[in-house]
């Protein structure tokens, strides 16, 4: 083994599994752009020695177009000096083109490691991110009957959802009390189903009370706004009607 798989491996060793959870999250309509856009590179057109010139497009060109070009290329090279490259633009203040460059760093990633096994590997890429086994949601629980929430009641939701994640290996990161609901932020194995969690935090609570509906709310997509938790409660009250 020589030195650049050394390098190789090093970079590979910081992977904790074979299925990799991206740890920030990337907006979906993001994702599908970049596939969509690598899908349309012909890379039987790249000779090597093209690939210098689109290196140094990456880091001098004024065209946004151009750059996410430079950076989809590089990714599907799969060699340790792409790898390098796209670090090195992540690690620039081009703050616009970060997610597409997270993308393109991740499929060099995964086609490196292929390379020197003969196992697949994977990557998950969610709206909200994770962190090693771990995928982030948000969750919305709401008061029974829109009732609103008392400050022991508020409490005890903190306290019972904290409990039910440490039994599930889970992590619960925030939690923001409002009048007639509860928000949340936190991790949960992608073993584990969601709805196990969530349920198990909200019958935990109601075993002290029966203040909460049994409907939630729940997505790794993104964090809502206010208006869209709002509609998402109005929706419910119509079907309940």
């Amino acid at each position: 083994m020589d030195e650049r798989d050394d390098q190789i491996r090093e970079i590979l060793d910081s992977i904790p599994e074979r299925l990799k959870i991206v740890k920030d999250g990337i907006d979906f309509a993001v994702q599908q752009e970049y596939l969509k856009f690598t899908k349309m590179i012909n890379l039987k057109k790249y000779a090597q020695e093209d690939i210098s010139a689109i290196t140094f497009s990456l880091f001098k060109s004024g065209l946004i177009l151009e750059k996410k070009k430079a950076l989809a290329i590089l990714a599907q090279q799969g060699t340790l000096e792409a790898y390098r490259t796209i670090e090195k633009f992540l690690e620039s203040e081009e703050q616009e083109l970060k997610d597409w460059g997270v993308l393109a760093q991740e499929e060099c990633r995964i086609l490196l490691e292929s390379s020197l096994s003969d196992r697949n590997a994977g990557i998950v890429i969610t709206g909200l991110g994770g962190e090693y086994n771990r995928l982030r949601y948000y969750v919305v629980v709401r008061s029974r009957n829109d009732a609103a929430l008392t400050d022991a009641q508020k409490e005890n939701i903190s306290r019972r959802f904290s409990h039910i994640c440490s039994q599930f290996d889970s992590i619960l990161e925030e939690i923001q009390p409002y009048q007639h609901y509860v928000a949340m932020r936190g991790l949960i194995p992608m073993d584990i189903a969601v709805a196990d969690v969530i349920e198990g935090g909200i019958n935990e609570c109601n075993a002290f009370g029966d203040f909460l509906d049994e409907t939630y709310y729940v997505t790794n997509i993104k964090i809502p706004t206010e208006a869209e938790i709002q509609q998402y409660f109005i929706e419910l009250r119509r079907d309940e009607e």
